[in-house]
Formats: C-alpha cells, sequence, structure tokens
C-alpha cells in the first residue's frame, strides 16, 4: 500500500500532466483559431460589423439592403463570425438573440466556408422586392477557379436595420473545401 508521499508524488504528476494537457488542447485550439477571428457571440450589446458596410460603431445591421450583404460578405472573407452575427437575422431581430450558442456558431461555420470567396460582386444594379420589404439580391463569388451565383435575402430588422435573412447556399456546395 503506498505510503503518503508517494500519494503526493503521484497526485502532484496528475496535476502535471493535467497541466499539460490543457497546455496542448490551448496549443491546438489556437491552431484552428485562425480559421475564425471571434467565435465569442455572446458579448453584450450590439456588435459593429465590419467597416465595409459602412455601419456607425456599435449597431447592428446595415442602413441598406445592399450595405447588409457588402458587410456580411466582407465579414465572411475575415472570417469574423462575430461580425457575421451583427448582420444575420429577421424581421425580430439578431439570429444571435434567437438561436443557442453552439446552435448559432455551427451555423455561422458553414455559412463562413460556403461563402469564402477571393471575390464577390453584385450581379444586378439594384434588388429584387419581395413581400414584406424583403429585398433580393443576385450575388458572385469567384474562389480560384469556381465561380458561382447565388441570392441573398435581406429584410427590415428593429430599428429598421436591415439584416441577411437568407442565402441560397444549394449553389455553393463546391466552395467549402
Amino acid at each position: 500500500m503506498p505510503g503518503m508521499q508517494q500519494i503526493k508524488q503521484n497526485s502532484r504528476a496528475g496535476v502535471r500532466l493535467g497541466t499539460a494537457i490543457a497546455a496542448a488542447a490551448l496549443l491546438i485550439t489556437s491552431a484552428c483559431a485562425r480559421q475564425a477571428v471571434s467565435t465569442d457571440l455572446s458579448l453584450p450589446g450590439p456588435v459593429a460589423p465590419p467597416s465595409i458596410g459602412a455601419s456607425p460603431a456599435g449597431t447592428v445591421g446595415a442602413a441598406t439592403g445592399r450595405g447588409a450583404v457588402e458587410a456580411f460578405m466582407g465579414a465572411v472573407k475575415a472570417q469574423d463570425l462575430q461580425a457575421m452575427s451583427g448582420l444575420w437575422g429577421n424581421e425580430k431581430g439578431l439570429a444571435r438573440d434567437q438561436y443557442k450558442r453552439d446552435e448559432l456558431e455551427k451555423r455561422l461555420v458553414i455559412m463562413q466556408c460556403l461563402l469564402q470567396h477571393d471575390l464577390f460582386r453584385f450581379v444586378e444594379a439594384g434588388p429584387r422586392l419581395q413581400t414584406g420589404g424583403r429585398q433580393e439580391h443576385l450575388v458572385e463569388l469567384k474562389k480560384a477557379k469556381l465561380t458561382a451565383q447565388t441570392t441573398v435575402t435581406t429584410v427590415g430588422g428593429p430599428g429598421g436595420r436591415q439584416l441577411v435573412e437568407d442565402i441560397d447556399v444549394s449553389k455553393l456546395r463546391d466552395f467549402c473545401s
């Protein structure tokens, strides 16, 4: 039967092993962290989208549907999930206030993967108007040798700010590699 000294040594070894495992997990996590600029989606208050959308700091959404699409695509390209979460929602508000964090994060990561691009452009000069004040924007994405067109639907959220509500990702399956 081990003595008290051996129990203390085994305990210290277990702590060192636990610390080593934690450090390795942190190292692995940090290697994967460059895939997304930010995953902390639980911050209170509004989050400023990237400057591409030209929204004032401290606001969510964008002043126009086109601005919401531009800002969202800029956040996708920057791999900034937090900025994406400040632009994605519906007439009720931001998706981050409607989904559990893990569900929200999964959906954002999938969208980020499918929408990752080298270049995007609007195919048409203006949006197609839909029911309920929605706007459908036809966009073209280019990634390496791939090119695809899809639609991004925006809607007015609380406070009149435009949010990205829906993206037809069915045409973008090849973009996620």
